[in-house]
């Protein structure tokens, strides 16, 4: 499929090889370049634009699904940490119970010794 001669034309004249009333433009390739680098900067701004744009709320997006998704598992393991802290603090507490029981024990045990030494002295 080929352009026609309009399409051409108007190709032409955009870049700078035809003047609008169809004759010849500045000669070189001054002029190509010079549109060619147009078009290049207008492409660069706007793909900066969109890459900020699309950036921006790709980020707000992405941080709010993380963000419920880290709760979640920080809940999780604060339940773990929480009921495991409890189960140590009952056992400090069971042995405490213990070594005062047993020391009471020993205690008792001793005074009675005591008093059948006593009485053995007499």
């Amino acid at each position: 499929r080929s352009l026609g001669g309009d399409t051409c034309q108007r190709i032409g004249t955009n870049l700078g090889i035809f003047l609008k009333d169809g004759k010849y433009g500045a000669p070189g390739t001054t002029p190509i370049e010079t549109v060619l680098n147009e078009i290049n900067r207008k492409a660069t701004l706007s793909a900066d634009h969109v890459t900020k744009t699309t950036s921006q709320s790709v980020t707000a997006a992405i941080k709010t699904e993380k963000t419920g998704v880290i709760n979640t598992v920080y809940g999780s393991w604060e339940t773990t940490i929480i009921a495991s802290i409890v189960v140590i603090v009952v056992i400090v507490l069971i042995m405490v119970i213990i070594y005062l029981i047993l020391r009471y024990r020993r205690k008792k045990k001793m005074k009675k010794k005591l008093q059948y030494i006593k009485l053995l002295e007499e």
